[in-house]
C-alpha cells in the first residue's frame, strides 16, 4: 500500500497540503519529545520522552542523538543528520532543557530546536 510522503498535512477541510520541509522537521523533534519509545507502530524507536524522564543519566545527549538517527532511518529521511544533542544548563532544576541540531550536508541548512522536559 502506498503511504504519503513527509511533509504532506491533512488540513481541516480535508485536503492535503505539503508543509515546509525544516518547519516539519522541527515539528517532528517535538513530537518525539512529548512520545515514549515504543508507542507509536510506525517506528520502534519514535519517541524520546521516557528517555529525557531518566534526569539522572549523563548519556541522555549521545542515547538521544543515536534514537533520532534510528527514527530517521525508519521514516526514510536521508537529507537530515543529527549534528548534536546538548543538555543546556538550566535555572530551574525541575526542567531539563536540550538543545538539538540537524544538518542538511546537500545544502548547508542547519536547523535548531529547543526541547524542554518538565516533570
Amino acid at each position: 500500500m502506498q503511504s504519503l510522503a513527509f511533509p504532506m498535512r491533512l488540513q481541516e477541510n480535508g485536503l492535503l497540503r505539503r508543509g515546509d520541509r525544516s518547519a516539519s522537521m522541527l515539528a517532528l523533534l517535538q513530537m518525539m519529545a512529548r512520545t515514549p519509545q515504543g508507542s507509536w507502530a510506525g517506528s520502534a524507536t519514535f519517541g524520546l520522552r521516557d528517555l529525557f524522564e531518566q534526569r539522572q543519566r549523563a548519556d541522555i545527549p549521545r542515547l538521544a542523538a543515536e534514537r533520532i538517527r534510528h527514527t530517521f532511518a525508519d521514516l526514510g529521511i536521508t537529507e537530515y543528520t543529527v549534528a548534536e544533542v546538548v543538555r543546556e544548563l538550566s535555572a530551574n532544576r525541575d526542567m531539563d532543557t536540550y538543545s538539538i541540531t540537524l544538518e542538511n550536508a546537500a545544502t548547508a541548512e542547519t536547523l535548531r530546536t529547543t526541547l524542554t522536559q518538565e516533570p
